[in-house]
């Protein structure tokens, strides 16, 4: 992938509500957490935008839809559960060559804003994992 071109596809701050920690207050009842999602998905720009039509995009709806699916998953314990599916997802089209996700508890404490995982990760090292 050239460093100076790409296409970029963004999810930016998605909010869902998932049951997802480590800790027994979290465990308890079924209970949710917010969650903020954030996601940067490269592909190469080579012939991109020649012939643009919904069938040659590349469908950030399939990602909106996997992510909202966490709503009605069981009780996770890892953050980084939700970051190996979102990359999946992501790496099925082959179009795409790096991807950027993050995922943050919006309410885990009081000091910060959030507190999650961020990983970075290009399909030659998706592919080796």
């Amino acid at each position: 992938m050239k460093k100076d071109s790409h296409v970029k596809i963004i999810l930016k701050d998605m909010a869902v509500d998932i049951r997802i920690g480590l800790l027994p207050h979290e465990k308890e009842g079924g209970r949710k957490q917010r969650v903020i999602v954030n996601a940067e998905l490269l592909a190469g720009p080579v012939g991109y935008l020649k012939d643009v039509s919904p069938d040659n995009i590349i469908d950030y709806g399939v990602l909106l839809a996997a992510v909202k699916s966490w709503e009605e998953k069981p009780h996770t314990e890892l953050l980084e559960t939700y970051i190996n599916e979102f990359l999946d997802v992501s790496f099925k089209d082959p179009r795409i060559e790096a991807c950027r996700v993050s995922i943050l508890k919006a309410e885990i404490c009081e000091e910060a804003e959030g507190a999650g995982v961020e990983v970075f990760m290009k399909r030659e090292d998706w592919d080796k994992h």
